[in-house]
This record gives structure tokens, sequence and C-alpha cells, in this order.
């Protein structure tokens, strides 16, 4: 990821994904079968820089 976020708009964007998954989304990196845990599997997807959300931020 190009762009830095501060820890609280990582959060949030690790938690909207692990709704996602949770809710069925496709996950989108290769993962082991016993690997079920949402939370689990967004945090790999923010490592390996594939989570397609963005934060738009309104600089004052």
């Amino acid at each position: 990821m190009g762009r830095h976020y501060t820890r609280y708009e990582k959060a949030r964007i690790i938690s909207a994904r692990a709704l996602q998954i949770a809710q069925g989304a496709p996950v989108l990196i290769k993962i082991a079968k016993n690997l079920v845990d949402p939370k689990e599997i967004a945090k790999m997807e923010w490592t390996s820089g594939v989570i397609p959300i963005e934060i738009k931020r309104i600089d004052n």
C-alpha cells in the first residue's frame, strides 16, 4: 500500500473487509482451508495489499 493510513483508518478498513468476508464475499488471497476467522483473513489481505477499500480524506 503506497498510502499511509492512521491506525483508526486501518482498523476501519480491516473491520469493514472482515464484515464483507463474514457475509460471504470472496476471499482475495489464498488461505489454508482451516482458516475461517474473517478478521484474520482480512488482516492477511491487508498485509498483502489487496483490500479494495479506500479512505477519502477531506483536508482542511
